[in-house]
């Protein structure tokens, strides 16, 4: 959906999907008040589909919008706003706070869809897809100028703009550089894996650990304050030499949180735990997910990002499947034979 930008715009898909998403979380919690729990699962379903919609259209509608000098720095705060997110899920899932109420648990899910909703609708579209599919070209310019202001160098970049057209997934397949590119995006994002276990199963690790349930929330406090830094510096040192850098040292404190929780050292392994969440905050979120849209040409992202972000999340289901049927007794190794190889592939690449 996101990929068909000669029909739908970003923004369009990015509306679509907040919208669908809110009707979803607002089924969920009218299902919570039934007695027909299949209501709820398919508001969840429905909700499944369309939330990584919102994140790809996010991505790639900064990339359509900003100045070649801010899209790194505009592409970080995607991780920051997930951190923050995250942060804002967990505080707010504590009984101490919303209670056990599932009913109101499930409402404060709906806010977050209509709000956005309300913001979009006031958006002009963006200037490639008035360009390209409506071939409106002042509409395209004075969408260019509201994005980026006046400047001399507009007509430049809308005329930039009109020559690239869109391109589709047979390109990237059948083209060897773009094939190239889409191996390198892939080998980057292998980096964020370990994560996406350690978000949804962090409590359980710190109780195995015999530490405060709270730790987690510190967690994903030290996460937040580690993707804010990254805006500082993600445009100030070599994307690639930041990424490698990052993940190799992610890798060694991964290890060491692994060592630590087999050997029964839990401040070995909380150490390593923390200081994994805030190197993959500050080097390998951020770098990461802006990573395939800019190996490329603006005709070829879109594309790029979906294929790359399908296949990310395809690997996401199985690892976490692979961790979470391995928690227990198990579960440092489970994260050793699913992780440690895997990120060393990237830093190969």
């Amino acid at each position: 959906l996101v990929a068909s930008d000669d029909y739908l715009s970003i923004l369009a898909a990015h509306m679509i999907s907040a919208i669908v998403t809110a009707a979803a979380c607002g089924m969920q919690m009218v299902a919570s008040l039934t007695p027909f729990p299949e209501t709820l699962i398919v508001g969840r379903f429905i909700t499944t589909v369309f939330s990584p919609l919102s994140d790809a259209a996010l991505i790639l509608y900064f990339q359509e919008i900003l100045p070649s000098s801010l899209r790194s720095t505009m592409s970080s705060q995607f991780s920051t706003g997930y951190a923050v997110m995250c942060l804002l899920g967990m505080l707010l899932g504590h009984e101490d706070i919303l209670g056990n109420s599932l009913p109101v648990l499930l409402f404060v899910l709906v806010i977050p869809g209509v709000i956005p909703t309300l913001i979009i609708v006031l958006l002009p579209e963006t200037p490639k897809f008035l360009t390209i599919s409506r071939h409106d070209s002042d509409c395209a310019l004075a969408s260019l100028a509201f994005y980026q202001g006046e400047h001399g160098a507009l007509q430049a970049q809308l005329a930039n703009c009109s020559l690239k057209a869109k391109r589709s997934f047979h390109c990237i397949i059948t083209t060897s550089h773009l094939r190239r590119a889409f191996a390198l995006s892939i080998a980057a994002l292998v980096g964020t894996l370990p994560f996406f276990p350690i978000l949804q199963n962090s409590t359980h690790f710190f109780t195995f650990l015999n530490m405060a349930q709270l730790s987690s929330s510190f967690l994903m406090v030290l996460l937040t304050f580690s993707c804010i830094t990254s805006t500082f510096i993600v445009d100030k040192l070599p994307r690639m030499t930041m990424l490698l850098t990052v993940e190799t040292s992610c890798l060694m404190f991964f290890s060491s949180f692994v060592l630590g929780a087999e050997l029964g050292f839990k401040y070995m392994a909380v150490i390593g735990i923390f200081a994994f969440a805030f190197l993959y905050g500050v080097g390998v979120g951020p770098v990461a997910w802006s990573t395939p849209p800019e190996l490329l040409p603006l005709q070829y992202r879109s594309a790029m990002f979906c294929l790359c972000y399908g296949f990310h999340s395809l690997l996401v289901v199985l690892t976490n499947f692979a961790t979470v049927s391995l928690l227990g007794p198990t579960y440092p190794y489970a994260y050793r034979c699913v992780y440690v190889c895997k990120p060393s592939k990237t830093s190969q690449q």
